[in-house]
């Protein structure tokens, strides 16, 4: 018997112009266990483009394919410094769950806070019809 894989990534989403990819996103979903309801988005854009709107355009996308998918919640790291990226995706509905100060280290080992957002995907039944 074949285990099953504990992670499962849509395929990604890419920004493409003139056959050149200008970002990508992707989304992942735990197959199974106590967070398989949750999907986690990454985004990376290329830094000649970035500030143009290409990453929220991206990262709503991924948003609608999670609720399609049927996930109830969709989260995404940060590390503190990233505070552009951390307002462009409060800009979308994710809040601040926990910022965990110094808990991570970049590729020099210098320490940064860690910033863990989400955003509840499930539809207020009571307010669904309006709009």
């Amino acid at each position: 018997m074949v285990p099953q894989p504990r992670f499962w990534a849509q395929p990604a989403i890419l920004g493409i112009s003139a056959g050149k990819t200008l970002g990508i996103t992707t989304l992942h979903q735990q197959l199974g266990g106590w967070k398989r309801h949750i999907g986690r988005v990454s985004v990376l854009v290329h830094p000649e483009y970035r500030g143009r709107g290409l990453a929220r355009a991206l990262v709503a996308e991924v948003i609608e394919l999670a609720r399609n998918l049927g996930l109830e919640k969709i989260e995404a790291e940060f590390i503190g410094d990233q505070e552009a990226a951390i307002k462009m995706f409060a800009m979308l509905g994710f809040s601040n769950l926990v910022r965990l100060e110094d808990y991570v280290k970049d590729m020099q080992a210098i320490a940064h806070d860690y910033v863990l957002m989400g955003l509840d995907l499930r539809v207020d039944e009571e307010y669904a019809g309006m709009g």
